[in-house]
Order: structure tokens, then C-alpha cells, then sequence
């Protein structure tokens, strides 16, 4: 009796002891360099955004974290060195949407559910937007020719198996229409396109659309959103025409799968530290941003509905991996 007593009294000390020497080490989290994977080159939106947010979340994080861009493979390359890094809160990666659409239409292509996530930091709603002189002055005036002329319309979108064209395909899908889709490289043609009348309706988000709108080339006519964008008031939602599908481009971040709740908690506290600053959040709304913060046990299901989403929608027009 008194030896299965002390056995377990053992085990105590043992188990207590543990416990103690890891919450010492992880208080000591960061100890060294932290490094921000982003997967696209110096420069452009994602970066900016990156490095602004790393400036403020370093003042939470001894000024530890650095950016490191590894791009190539549509991103992919950047998303598989974030995935097979060491579980120890030392490498993280800038999320972006392409890691929910990928995976639908391009083979072994890296999973968000591959990830831990820590938060997502801002969305970006998608919009349907046309030329100024187009005929179309409302929603209601395209869905209505483009059910009575399936095919007619042409559709600008980023690419094949991008948000605008599962998108754009799914609003086709729900509003009875058919659409000619016509894949760019990137936003910025598609919208160049579009304020040129090559292309009948320009697929972007709300922020890519600023400058063109802003310039009298383009109008916008649906913003899949649940509020109204700041940037376009007067534009409806989709919401409000009775459609509740909601798309959005968005940023997140997140760390290799098995990292310590305690440097996951650490590295939350920190970035929600960075969201709530006035300065963060001015400098997304200028950017045409909205700030978004959502911890991981908001992020994780938020995630896993946009790869489910757009997995359908893929699977429903026909693509597959290839």
C-alpha cells in the first residue's frame, strides 16, 4: 500500500514537474529569429500588408519577427516549406485565399487544413463590376439578359479555378444565368479589360476596383457581402437581392500542424494586439481592406467552409486537380 502511495506520488511530482519546465520554456517564447513566410514576391498587396503587420505584432514579440518571401508554384512552393517546418512556433505563414481554390483544380496542391491557424487579419469581398457605358445599371438588368442570352455575356476572372470564376460560377448557377468566362493573368488585365469594353463584366475585389471606379471606367453593381462595402455605399449586397452567398478574398495566418497551444496563444495575443491598433486598422481600410479579426476557433471552421465552398463550386462546373 504504501509503496503503490509513493509510486503515484512519484508520478505526481514527475508529472508537475514537467508541466512547470515547459511553461518556463514557453514563457521565454521568442528566443530567437521568427520567420513570416509569405509566398509571393516583394512589393506587391500581400506583402505590404505583411510586413505593416509584422511591424506592429513585433512590438508584442521582441521584435523577433522578420519576413522571408519564397515564391514560385502559384504559391504552393512558400505554403510547403510553411507545412514541413518545425512545430515550434519559429516559422509561420501568411495565408491567402489561393490556398482554399488551388487544391480544386491543381493537383497535390497544399490544404489550409495542412495548417494550425492562428487568426485571419482582414477579407476582401469579391464584386461584379462593368463598363460605364455598359447597359447594364443595376444587378437585376444583367441577371435578366443573361438568362434570356446564355453565353453572350463574357466574364473576366483571374485565372481558371480562381475565386472570381467559381465565384462568378456559382452566381450563374444561382441566378439562372450562363456566362462566357475569360481567364487573365491576374485582376489588374481583367479589370483593364473590362474599362476597356474588351470584356463584358470584370470580376475583382472590392480594393482592386478602387482606382477604375474611382476614374469613372468601371461601375460596380454587386459586392457578395452580408454589409455594404465603405468603399462602394451605394452598391448593393448580395444579401440584399436575396442571394446569401458571401465570397471573400481574405488573409490569415497560420503555423505547421503539432505547434504548443501555449506559443499558439502567445502568437493570438499578438496579433490581436496588432489588429486593435487605429493605425492597423486605418491602414486596412485604406488599402480597401476590412479588418477581420478571427481567432483560430473562429478561423478553423471559417476555413474549412470556404475550401468546402469552393470545392463544390469547382466540382459542379467540372474542374478537377490536374
Amino acid at each position: 500500500m504504501k509503496k503503490n502511495f509513493l509510486k503515484r506520488a512519484s508520478l505526481f511530482v514527475f508529472v508537475v514537474l514537467v508541466v512547470i519546465i515547459a511553461q518556463v520554456a514557453w514563457a521565454k517564447y521568442p528566443e530567437k529569429k521568427i520567420r513570416l513566410i509569405v509566398p509571393v514576391a516583394p512589393g506587391g498587396g500581400a506583402d505590404t500588408l505583411a510586413r505593416m503587420v509584422v511591424r506592429h505584432t513585433n512590438v508584442y514579440l521582441q521584435e523577433k519577427m522578420y519576413v522571408e518571401n519564397i515564391t514560385g508554384g502559384g504559391m504552393a512552393i512558400g505554403f510547403r516549406e510553411g507545412i514541413k517546418a518545425a512545430p515550434d512556433g519559429y516559422t509561420i505563414t501568411f495565408l491567402v485565399t489561393t490556398i482554399t481554390t488551388a487544391p480544386h483544380v491543381i493537383k497535390d496542391y497544399p490544404t489550409v487544413d495542412q495548417f494550425d491557424p492562428i487568426c485571419i487579419i482582414a477579407t476582401d469581398p469579391m464584386m461584379i463590376s462593368v463598363h460605364m457605358e455598359s447597359p447594364f445599371k443595376k444587378i437585376s438588368d444583367l441577371i435578366s439578359y443573361a438568362k434570356a442570352n446564355p453565353g453572350k455575356l463574357s466574364v473576366g476572372t483571374p485565372g481558371q479555378g480562381s475565386v472570381g470564376h467559381l465565384g462568378m460560377a456559382f452566381f450563374a448557377e444561382i441566378t439562372g444565368g450562363q456566362y462566357n468566362y475569360v481567364p487573365f493573368k491576374g485582376s489588374a488585365p481583367l479589370l483593364a479589360a473590362a474599362a476597356g469594353k474588351h470584356i463584358d463584366i470584370a470580376t475583382s475585389t472590392c480594393s482592386e476596383g478602387i482606382a477604375l471606379v474611382g476614374g469613372g471606367k468601371l461601375r460596380p453593381l454587386l459586392v457578395f457581402n452580408e454589409e455594404r462595402s465603405s468603399l462602394y455605399p451605394a452598391v448593393p449586397t448580395s444579401r440584399e437581392i436575396g442571394l446569401e452567398v458571401f465570397i471573400n478574398y481574405w488573409r490569415a495566418i497560420g503555423v505547421p500542424k503539432g505547434t504548443p497551444q501555449e506559443i499558439k496563444a502567445i502568437l493570438v495575443d499578438a496579433f490581436r494586439k496588432a489588429m486593435e491598433k487605429d493605425e492597423v486598422k486605418k491602414f486596412l481600410e485604406q488599402q480597401g481592406l476590412n479588418p477581420t479579426f478571427l481567432p483560430p476557433e473562429q478561423a478553423g471552421p471559417w476555413l474549412k467552409n470556404q475550401h468546402e465552398f469552393f470545392g463544390k463550386i469547382a466540382k459542379k462546373i467540372g474542374l478537377k486537380p490536374e
